[in-house]
């Protein structure tokens, strides 16, 4: 037996959805017919248009929007929390390395720009030699330490012109204050082999040749390095021993190079600065 179809009229009004009512009809699908009061298939897909629709709407995407701000700034303090925590332990195993080396060479491990940057407990866990090596430099003055570079350039002088039996050793004070002594002694040695065979106390042959109108003759040979020292800044400044020869040397030679080189050479090796 067969369903028949039937056209049945809405008899009643369905529940609103802020503020908007909503009629039922019937529908008839094949055989069957649809009871009064239910939703049609199209209602159905409209319902959450008809929900999330207006003022509903628009505060629920602001939540939404704002939850999602809430998990990225969190997620995001997160991650810079354990980036730090990584530092730190990265941080601690360098310190803890400093710290064993400085046990045997605290001088060598420790400067004030390397604890300047260590955090409060990184600090205190420094060694005593470390924290009285930074307390001495902390204190030290762009002039002390210069002068601290010059007596040890001093000592290192003295011995170098003393194994070179050179007589420059009773004026190696003198010379190694001046500015270009590294140049003075370098001449020296091509013009009178470190001070040992000098006239008239000139041993860098300032004034062609003895006997010669230009010649210059100096009271002492501490006399003879400071005027050699201001001619070399007047008149030879930031000159090569290749640009200076034939030219404060005449007619020049490559044996006055060579000499001269030795010597830059020999101080260099011994790490006099």
């Amino acid at each position: 037996m067969q369903n028949k179809v039937v056209k049945i009229k809405p008899t009643r009004r369905t529940k609103s959805f802020d503020g908007i009512i909503l009629r039922t009809r019937p529908q008839v699908v094949k055989n069957q017919v649809q009871k009064p009061g239910g939703f049609s298939r199209a209602a159905v897909f409209r319902l959450p248009k008809l929900v999330f629709s207006g003022r509903q709407f628009s505060a629920m995407l602001t939540a939404l929007l704002l939850f999602v701000g809430f998990l990225a700034g969190f997620w995001f303090t997160w991650d810079t929390k354990q980036s730090g925590a990584e530092g730190q332990v990265l941080g601690a195993m360098d310190i803890n390395a400093s710290a064993a080396a400085a046990e045997e060479n605290p001088v060598a491990t420790t400067s004030p720009d390397t604890v300047a940057q260590l955090s409060d407990d990184a600090f205190y866990k420094l060694t005593v030699s470390q924290l009285e090596n930074y307390l001495q430099e902390a204190v030290k003055t762009p002039q002390l330490k210069e002068a601290e570079r010059l007596a040890v350039r001093k000592q290192k002088l003295r011995e170098y012109l003393s194994d070179k039996n050179s007589p420059f050793v009773e004026i190696s004070d003198t010379i190694a204050e001046l500015p270009h002594w590294k140049m003075v002694l370098a001449i020296s040695n091509s013009e009178s082999t470190l001070g040992k065979r000098c006239h008239s106390n000139n041993c860098s042959g300032i004034g062609v040749a003895p006997g010669h109108p230009s010649w210059r003759e100096y009271a002492s040979t501490r006399d003879w390095a400071k005027d050699l020292n201001r001619l070399l800044e007047k008149r030879y400044k930031d000159w090569t021993l290749e640009e200076m020869n034939g030219v404060y040397n005449q007619p020049g030679s490559k044996n006055w190079v060579r000499a001269a080189r030795q010597v830059l050479e020999e101080l260099q090796e011994r790490g006099i600065e």
